[in-house]
């Protein structure tokens, strides 16, 4: 049996799946981390310090530095309280500013996997106070803008995990809507069994706030019915799609497949199915529930329904982010997911396993 390649750049980041591998005839390029593994080795040649909370925070490697900010990705009980005395009509003003924000740093991460060496000037654009004080991601990220280029992969983790804070967040506000909807729901019931009117309040306001966005140029309008799910919709998606069955990949984290020629490997964009096949050395191909098919070239291949995509979903997969997933064909019939999806990438569970 062939032993497996170590891969130098991997860290606490990420899962990898494998299904077995058959090598391929000659290589890909060289990913870019790989790249960087010389710059990385010589930050971490001599301790990183950086300034958080007023106060000099070291660090001894990339994992180290990871595994601090991956403590950081939680909700504090602070913030919990605030949030669940807010208002339905500020639950929703709260997730759809979540919502852009989340959207913001997609693009930012979606052009810095495109065009390696940007993700320092892209993150410096970013007013400061976009980001939160909770667990000093303000200051974490104002001590990482005023270091250079050689920081890009620390920039990147940071984004990575800020933005899985932020979708810790987003659950919280998604559960106090919730609840406060049951609320609403139990009081209308009542009064409707007792021939009351229902009494009017915050916990019972539920209408749409009038400024949500209009659809993009050649897309139907959502009926207003629907288009209040858009921000809340994720924890319905989660308890449907996602099963014993099927894991959903972090978001904005790499995780590696392996397939041997001949594999076809089940995958779900959101809820929707697909499937990756490898039917050939060096021949990759996405397809849908439809049977549409989609062949990976060397290099990255951004999927989602946005028209920068190489892998263009159709817009009929509503669920589907415009900017939802890359992927990298490596060699030995490897492949690189970074899933940047509002709605989540989901994988077969019997093929993850943690580690390096």
């Amino acid at each position: 049996m062939r032993s497996e390649k170590q891969d130098p750049t991997r860290t606490a980041t990420g899962w990898r799946i494998s299904a077995g591998a058959e090598p391929m005839p000659a290589p890909y390029p060289k990913p870019v981390a790989l790249r960087t593994l010389d710059v990385l080795n010589k930050l971490f040649n001599k301790i990183l310090t950086l300034d958080i909370g007023g106060q000099p925070i070291a660090f001894h490697s990339l994992a180290e530095f990871e595994f601090a900010l991956s403590g950081r990705t939680d909700v504090p009980t602070k913030k919990l309280a605030e949030l669940m005395v807010l208002s339905p009509d500020d639950l929703k003003r709260e997730a759809k500013a979540i919502s852009d924000v989340e959207h913001k740093f997609v693009e930012i991460m979606s052009e810095a996997i495109t065009e390696p060496g940007r993700l320092g000037p892209l993150l410096r654009k970013i007013d400061i106070h976009v980001f939160s004080q909770d667990h000093h991601w303000r200051d974490v990220i104002r001590a990482l803008n005023e270091k250079d280029g050689d920081y890009d992969e620390l920039r990147r983790i940071a984004v990575i995990k800020y933005m899985q804070y932020l979708r810790s967040r987003q659950d919280v506000i998604k559960q106090a809507y919730k609840l406060k909807k049951r609320a609403k729901d139990d009081a209308a019931d009542k009064a409707a069994a007792s021939d009351k009117p229902a009494a009017h309040g915050d916990t019972m306001i539920f209408e749409l706030p009038p400024e949500l966005p209009e659809a993009p140029p050649g897309e139907v309008k959502a009926p207003a019915a629907m288009r209040e799910t858009v921000i809340f919709d994720s924890v319905i998606i989660d308890q449907n799609s996602q099963s014993s069955e099927f894991t959903r990949l972090m978001k904005g984290e790499a995780t590696s497949i392996r397939m041997k020629v001949g594999d076809v490997v089940d995958v779900k964009l959101s809820k929707h199915a697909f499937k990756l096949s490898h039917p050939k050395p060096r021949h990759f191909e996405l397809i849908d529930d439809a049977g549409r098919s989609h062949e990976l070239i060397a290099g990255k291949n951004i999927v989602g329904r946005d028209a920068i995509c190489n892998v263009l979903i159709d817009n009929a997969y509503r669920d589907v982010s415009r900017l939802h997933l890359v992927i990298e064909p490596l060699e030995y019939g490897e492949l690189v997911f970074t899933d940047l999806s509002s709605h989540g990438t989901y994988v077969p569970s019997d093929m993850v396993s943690s580690g390096s």
